[in-house]
Formats: C-alpha cells, structure tokens, sequence
C-alpha cells in the first residue's frame, strides 16, 4: 500500500502545528532579549545543557529513522520495535528530565520560563495532532 500522500499530509499537519505551538516560546525569547535585555550567552548555556541529554536520545533515534529508511521490511520492523517504539514513549520523559536540568542551570527567569514553554510546545504536538486528526 501507498501511503505516502497521508504521509506529506500528516508531516505539513504536524509542522503547522508545531509553528503554533512553540511561538510563545518563540515570543517569550524574543521580548527577553529586547525588552528585558537578556543576553544571548544565557540562552546558548541552557540550550547546551539541554543537548547534552537530548543530543544522545537524538542520535539513537535518527539511527533507527536512517535503518527504517534505507534498509529492508525486515529491518524497517526491527527498527521500529526496538528503537522507534520504546523512544517515542521515553521522548516526553527525556524533553521534561533536559528542561529541569536546563531550568536549575539558568539563574536567569526569562530563559526558564522559555525552556519550559518550548518544552510545553514539544510535548503538545503529538497529543494534539491524535486527538484533532483521529
């Protein structure tokens, strides 16, 4: 079966979505930076403590996306039942454990409240996009 036309549907859904969701992060940064005079070094320390725990769930997972897109069916349901499956039920864990620690890191209010509404914005589009589109 050919689903690739449900699938460049449900991609422009969920990109649409996620530039909804994460504009109040997007927002937030903005007006610290300008109106509140944060400087960018708080934002780019937070955001490294954040990658040192989402960085390595990333790679595994874009592992398991280049071995379900360029190797065998057999493989594609390997890919999917070991890395695929059990890493999408860990991503709101690893996103929330990433956002406490970038949160204690920044003594700066601005850039924890944006940590945690971009975080917010991460977790939402899954859930929104299951319920809208069932």
């Amino acid at each position: 079966m050919d689903h690739r036309h449900e699938d460049r549907r449900g991609l422009r859904r969920g990109a649409m979505l996620g530039v909804i969701v994460s504009s109040p992060a997007v927002t937030a940064m903005a007006v610290d930076l300008t109106v509140g005079g944060q400087r960018v070094t708080a934002y780019r320390d937070a955001g490294a403590v954040f990658l040192t725990i989402v960085g390595p769930y990333a790679l595994i997972v874009l592992a398991g996306l280049g071995v379900y897109g360029a190797l065998r069916w057999e493989f594609k349901y390997l890919a999917s039942a070991v890395i695929l499956g059990p890493f999408t039920l860990l991503r709101p864990f690893v996103v929330l454990a990433a956002t406490v620690v970038a949160v204690r890191h920044t003594p700066a209010p601005g850039v924890a409240i944006t940590a945690i509404l971009a975080a917010a914005s991460v977790l939402l589009v899954e859930p929104v996009l299951n319920r809208r589109y069932r």
